[in-house]
């Protein structure tokens, strides 16, 4: 006993403890981030960062902007303008301007995965415009901006307006040459001063191609890769015996699979049959007989098959593998990989979808 007594005494002296920390009152946390090209291939970062007024201790936003010529040296100018450390571990959106997104997102996204601090789990959003626009907002409603950005892109992941992505998984895409990269697309909507999610922006590579994808066309192209989001619904005009109806559609489940078909001559193509299921929570003419619903299913396959072949063409023409047909060679047809020059093949590719539609439930009155 005495001898442990004399070891614990011993180690009193012997362990160092914390050589190296960062105190909370000696830290300021960013909520949001913005970058955007200027002149002589410098970037403006503008940051929000949160902070509270003295007499309600109310939460409040305060906005800072510097030019550099990285994110590092932005961040270090931005350390002599406010009273703290800035620390980006609480950070959840990260705005690029769409020009500058056209030069390659590494360039900004190299820092984050250098630094332990890092928040993976931070979405990315390419802005149409000026992003610090949007930050400068300060607030929208009760919300501060950051979690505002951070809000509605949530919301439009989980309506499968837009891919679920976060600076860690976009790592894996980026350097996956059969994957591709596609972000949430937003910009400012001045007359409310709010931001719009307007849909998704295509990568080649690290770099935006400069195609987007609507709102409606970014819940086909989930669909056709199979990465629907908790909700899924559409709205599509369909004509029944000559009348103008409105068909609004709840999809409950969607089954896809990649078809690698190879000609005599080793000519790759691709078939991706999809079936989609789906519930009718609107009819603007109430009258669903089951004759009618058979003749809506038919106009509703003819309209999602349209849309099928417009997301195929929009992909290719971005040169934006994100149904990762490239990932599905590599892995089941590595020969005919091999013998692929996938950046100039992929645009060439014959890419045929082929969409089924059941209605499985049409509303309580029915």
């Amino acid at each position: 006993m005495k001898r442990t007594g004399i070891g614990l005494f011993l180690l009193v002296f012997l362990l160092s403890g914390c050589w190296d920390q960062k105190t909370l009152k000696d830290t300021i946390f960013i909520s949001s981030a913005a970058f955007e090209k200027k002149e002589q291939d410098e970037i403006q970062a503008t940051i929000s960062i949160h902070s509270y007024t003295s007499k309600e201790n109310e939460p409040i936003s305060k906005v800072f902007t510097v030019v550099g010529l990285s994110p590092r040296e932005g961040r270090m100018k931005l350390n002599q303008q406010v009273s703290g450390a800035l620390m980006s571990a609480k950070n959840r959106v990260l705005l690029i301007q769409d020009d500058l997104a056209k030069d390659g997102i590494l360039k900004v996204s190299d820092v984050l995965y250098r630094t332990p601090e890092s928040p993976l789990s931070a979405k990315y959003a390419i802005v149409k415009g000026s992003p610090s626009e949007i930050v400068y907002l300060q607030k929208v409603g009760n919300e501060l901006i950051g979690e505002y950005l951070a809000g509605i892109i949530h919301t439009a992941e989980n309506s499968s307006s837009v891919p679920n992505e976060t600076i860690q998984t976009i790592c894996t895409v980026l350097f996956d040459e059969g994957k591709g990269l596609a972000l949430p697309y937003i910009e400012m909507n001045k007359k409310n001063q709010a931001a719009n999610v307007v849909g998704t922006a295509l990568f080649h590579d690290d770099k935006f191609s400069g195609v987007t994808l609507n709102a409606m066309q970014s819940r086909m192209a989930l669909l056709l890769s199979d990465r629907k989001g908790k909700h899924l619904m559409m709205s599509d005009n369909v004509v029944v015996n000559g009348e103008k109806n409105t068909a609004s559609y709840n999809v409950i489940s969607s089954k896809v699979r990649l078809k690698i078909k190879k000609d005599p001559v080793d000519v790759v193509s691709v078939q991706i049959p999809l079936k989609v299921k789906v519930e009718i929570t609107e009819f603007t003419y109430n009258d669903l007989t089951k004759k009618k619903v058979k003749t809506v299913e038919k106009k509703l396959e003819a309209i999602l098959q349209k849309r099928a072949e417009n997301v195929v063409d929009k992909l290719q023409e971005a040169n934006c593998d994100f149904l990762e047909i490239g990932r599905e060679l590599m892995a089941y047809h590595p020969k005919e990989w091999k013998k692929l020059d996938w950046k100039s093949d992929y645009p060439e590719l014959s890419i045929k979808p082929k969409v089924s539609v059941q209605i499985i439930h049409k509303g309580i009155i029915n």
